[in-house]
């Protein structure tokens, strides 16, 4: 994020919107502000942005866990068989959810 821009996107936000924009706050641009205000240095913020996503990561996968409805594939997306499963669960839930649109819907998918 940072080697990519960050602290200039950053820096843009700031100037159109004022360091009270609510997108500040969030990982990654509050600590590309810190910096900005010399309040971190760039190693620091990338370190702290850095955990903090894995710890924002780690409540997700506790989150979507907890979920029956969610259906976990083991694999990547570009795997041709996980990408056959995923096809077919949402197709699946597109006909449990609304049957006489799904036939186009599906289709469409395909």
């Amino acid at each position: 994020m940072f080697s990519t821009g960050l602290m200039e996107e950053t820096e843009v936000i700031r100037a159109q919107f004022g360091e009270g924009c609510r997108a500040l706050a969030s990982l990654g641009y509050a600590q590309a502000l810190s910096v900005l205000r010399q309040e971190l240095r760039l190693p620091e913020a990338i370190s702290i942005a850095q955990q903090g996503h894995r710890n924002y990561a780690k409540r997700q996968l506790t989150w979507f866990r907890r979920d029956p409805a969610v259906h976990w594939l083991r694999g990547f997306g570009d795997d041709p068989e996980v990408l056959a499963i995923s096809e077919d669960q949402v197709a699946s839930h597109l006909v449990a959810a609304s049957p006489d649109r799904a036939t186009g819907l599906c289709q469409a998918l395909l």
